[in-house]
């Protein structure tokens, strides 16, 4: 993340460049691999033991109670903003995690602040992120789940509600309904005594849905420790995803002059006249056959009707299929916020401000994440799930993990469609589902050598 203004010079932070390095070996790895069908490669895993298959059916009779917890986290408003919210949720879940015998500690939020139109003050405060810990003998795994979703307290999309074997509400599928499931399969291993052997990290963050910029260097730390990385996420319908782009955002404020619409016209300069020249910009940046596509998704300025606006603002979104392509892109912002299209280059009377961030590299699929992918779509074909395989532009925790190095899986939440939507919702059947998967998957996966 860098702050930038016309007024003195740009550059790409540090952070950006290390970045493009890790990423340029990770493409050689994954031009080994063709795209989604290299995850269908045949695997086969052993049958059932008889400890499992009890595991299994105590987990299917507790479908009533993961759908209580569901409908008690839904309507728990937990925008991101809504830092009561999230630290309730948080609370929630600390407190049964604490009864399956982990240790946990809060990892402290940020405040970040971004350039703003007077008035329109846009500061994040982040609430706290949870890390709970359990130590234990084989593979380490770090399991992830993100508590905020992206619906505020003034949001009419509220609360929980079912029909037959669907459930509606904000965050059903994303992503509490992950969290359900990531607390039933540790409740399930507890109660048959297989948890307490295993070496597992549960990090919940409180910024997912804004990129994690609070929560990033946590995530990243915790995947250095770790041998497998297990993110909660929605499965969509039956769906495993392989493959991510890379996400980047920015904002961005034009500073012009204000004047009477009427009487002095030509001496204004319109911020909102300048913003839109530089949106057309951007907007071009997108193209379909890179798979690289920009979108402004936010635009606010102006005064009154009868005011040169003296200030405009606009959040971009970005998707990146390619490392490469994230950093000239934002090269390429750069340029846009340092140039006037609208006024006289040299007039002076115009700036801008601006502030970027590729929070998400692509997630570029390896060996070893094939083959944990592999081994979760054998596994749950032993307990008669079918599973896709698809790529995503949408970002997850995941693609951070796996580019430090940690193969991971970031898929295995509750089936659901419409999230980001008041269309949400979740198969309520896949709840059970999908901690059946985890717990066979956590089982076995801590006995690889």
């Amino acid at each position: 993340m860098h702050r930038s203004s016309t007024r003195r010079p740009h550059s790409i932070p540090l952070r950006l460049l290390s970045a493009s390095l890790l990423f340029t070996q990770a493409l050689f790895i994954q031009a080994l691999f063709s795209q989604a069908g290299a995850a269908q490669s045949a695997m086969v895993e052993s049958a059932l033991s008889t400890q499992e298959r009890e595991i299994v059916s105590w987990v299917a009779d507790q479908e009533d109670d993961m759908v209580a917890l569901l409908e008690r986290l839904t309507n728990i408003n937990t925008g991101t903003l809504n830092k009561a919210g999230v630290a309730e949720v948080v609370g929630l879940l600390n407190t049964e995690l604490l009864q399956l015998g982990f240790d946990s500690r809060t990892l402290a939020g940020d405040v970040i602040e971004m350039p703003s139109c007077p008035g329109s003050e846009y500061t994040i405060d982040v609430a706290d992120h949870l890390l709970a810990t359990k130590s234990g003998e084989g593979k380490r795994m770090l399991m992830i789940g993100h508590v905020d979703t992206v619906f505020p307290v003034d949001s009419p999309f509220q609360t929980f509600s079912r029909d037959g074997d669907t459930a509606y509400g904000p965050g059903v599928s994303d992503m509490k309904g992950g969290l359900v499931v990531m607390l039933y399969a540790l409740k399930a291993l507890n109660h048959f005594g297989e948890l307490e052997d295993k070496a597992i990290s549960i990090l919940l963050n409180s910024d997912e849905e804004i990129g994690s910029l609070s929560s990033r260097k946590y995530v990243e730390q915790q995947a250095a420790l770790h041998d497998f990385g297990l993110v909660y996420e929605s499965s969509g319908n039956n769906r495993l995803t392989r493959a991510r782009k890379g996400l980047g955002q920015a904002r961005f404020v034009v500073n012009g002059r204000a004047s009477h619409a009427g009487g002095a016209h030509q001496q204004g300069r319109s911020a909102i006249k300048e913003l839109a020249y530089k949106i057309v910009q951007i907007e071009n940046m997108t193209d379909y056959e890179s798979g690289v596509t920009v979108n402004v998704g936010v635009i606010n300025g102006g005064e009154a009707r009868n005011t040169i606006a003296p200030c405009a603002e606009a959040l971009v979104d970005l998707r990146y299929p390619e490392p490469q392509q994230g950093l000239d892109a934002v090269k390429r912002w750069e340029e846009i916020f340092g140039s006037v299209y609208s006024y006289p280059v040299d007039s002076g009377e115009l700036s801008t401000n601006s502030w970027t961030s590729l929070h998400r590299p692509p997630k570029i699929p390896t060996e070893e994440s094939d083959a944990l992918l592999n081994k979760t779509i054998a596994i749950g074909r032993l307990l008669g799930q079918e599973f896709t395989v698809t790529d995503s532009g949408g970002g997850t925790d995941g693609s951070l993990t796996q580019a430090v190095g940690l193969p991971t899986l970031d898929s295995l939440g509750s089936d659901g469609t419409g999230a980001h939507s008041k269309r949400e919702q979740g198969r309520i059947s896949s709840l059970v589902e999908r901690a059946q998967l985890s717990v066979v998957l956590i089982g076995r996966l801590a006995k690889q050598p």
